[in-house]
């Protein structure tokens, strides 16, 4: 089914996929006002927001963004790039989520943690992964000490967050990683850089804006970025990015 969507979403002229982007995040956003980053992203999970409603196997469902054909892409995008450095990387994945995709690139690397707000999500990853040797913990990266490591994955997860929330977490990033892999849905060029929002499920394509951590207000000074891959859906781009420290 999420082939036929998106198949269908490919089709669809810019306005009417940002109108029914604006339809989806005015009715969704209610139900979240007022409610902590953590509760948030718990309600997201146990309300099935992001999908998977019709699959009983899959109680925990991190969106179509896991499980598209924008995956394969990003998996060989990031194989490329793990195989280019001098040894397999200690990493860490802030925002695991299901850990659909990071379960395809774990082989690629040596120590594996994997975090997520999520109590629940987390529990349930530590015992469908076991055999995968990956360190499941529950955090807050907004507000707790990042775990070091060699290399940092951040896929579609800071679309969903507020510039606060966001600024308390780029500044540690360079102090504990050499790369950053950040993966996040843009609307195509030129759009407005890292318009505010509250927390919620969606992203900032129905305000036409997007997450740039070297744009004001969060100046994150780098040594160099590369553009891994770049995958269209829903009227934007999937955008993966390395940057250097």
């Amino acid at each position: 089914m999420s082939r036929v969507t998106n198949a269908i979403k490919e089709r669809l002229p810019a306005p009417i996929v940002n109108a029914l982007h604006t339809y989806r995040r005015r009715s969704t956003l209610r139900a979240f006002a007022g409610l902590s980053t953590k509760d948030v992203f718990t309600k997201i999970y146990e309300d099935r927001v992001w999908g998977g409603v019709g699959d009983a196997e899959q109680k925990y469902f991190s969106g179509s963004g896991s499980r598209d054909t924008a995956v394969e892409t990003y998996v060989n995008a990031v194989r490329k790039f793990v195989q280019s450095l001098d040894r397999k990387p200690d990493v860490v994945d802030l925002g695991c989520g299901d850990f659909h995709v990071g379960s395809r690139v774990r082989p690629l690397c040596a120590r594996y943690v994997a975090c997520d707000i999520v109590d629940s999500l987390i529990t349930s990853n530590v015992e469908k992964y076991k055999a995968l040797d990956v360190d499941f913990r529950t955090l807050d990266f907004t507000q707790d000490e990042l775990p070091p490591g060699d290399v940092v994955f951040v896929r579609q997860v800071l679309q969903h967050l507020s510039n606060a929330e966001i600024a308390r977490t780029v500044h540690k990033i360079p102090e504990r990683y050499r790369y950053l892999v950040l993966t996040e849905h843009v609307p195509p060029e030129p759009f407005a850089h890292n318009l505010d929002k509250s927390p919620g499920p969606d992203n900032r394509l129905a305000i036409h804006s997007g997450i740039v951590l070297t744009s004001a207000p969060f100046n994150m000074a780098v040594r160099e970025k590369t553009t891994l891959c770049e995958v269209q859906e829903w009227g934007g781009i999937i955008r993966t990015i390395v940057y250097r420290f």
